[in-house]
């Protein structure tokens, strides 16, 4: 009795989270499709946003080494460098991913982030020299900065006809130890590397 039980709990918990599952794909589809337009700073204020919640997005749409993510209690999301949405993101301190809760810190120095799960790149001088220190980390490495996923960075948005995009490398996304879902894979505009 107690068997049946358990395996109708077990469906009706696997139905939830494929239920959330697909909200969060059309969550992100409809982000996609949102334009950046308008006032400049009302449409700053919107590409923010939007790269918010991709960043959120991304971070529950990637599986990290169990091991990263085991022993602790937070998942660390952070930026590096100069960012102009820093308190965007600071929003996102305290929502849950993987079972942990997200803490947002900003660091300018590289040796600061590398406990970080995911890392926002911005304007950063030594952009070379991070990639090449990060690539075998555990760590999500995401940029606005042009070429970012050739050179090695995992996730590059680019702005194509007002709407936010973005690229994938998933070369250096097995390099860092991560893999990413199909469905984050479908969203990008390019997939560079071996699936």
């Amino acid at each position: 009795m107690k068997l049946s039980g358990h395996n109708t709990f077990m469906r009706k918990l696997i139905a939830g989270i494929q239920a959330v599952r697909q909200a969060m794909a059309a969550l992100l589809v409809l982000l996609l499709t949102v334009p950046v337009s308008g006032m400049a700073d009302e449409a700053q204020q919107t590409e923010y946003r939007i790269k918010t919640a991709f960043l959120y997005n991304f971070s529950r749409f990637v599986v990290w080494p169990e091991a990263t993510l085991q022993d602790r209690s937070e998942f660390s999301l952070c930026t590096l460098g100069e960012t102009l949405f820093g308190e965007q993101l600071d929003t996102l301190t305290g929502k849950i991913v993987h079972n942990k809760v997200i803490v947002v810190k900003h660091f300018y120095r590289l040796e600061d982030a590398l406990d970080c799960h995911l890392v926002f790149i911005g304007e950063h001088d030594e952009l070379a020299e991070t990639l090449w220190t990060l690539r075998k980390q555990p760590v999500l490495t995401v940029s606005n900065a042009t070429g970012f996923a050739e050179k090695g960075g995992i996730i590059q948005f680019k702005l194509i006809k007002n709407k936010i995009r973005f690229l994938i490398n998933t070369d250096a996304a097995k390099t860092a130890g991560l893999t990413i879902s199909s469905k984050l894979l479908s969203l990008a505009i390019s997939v560079t590397g071996t699936r």
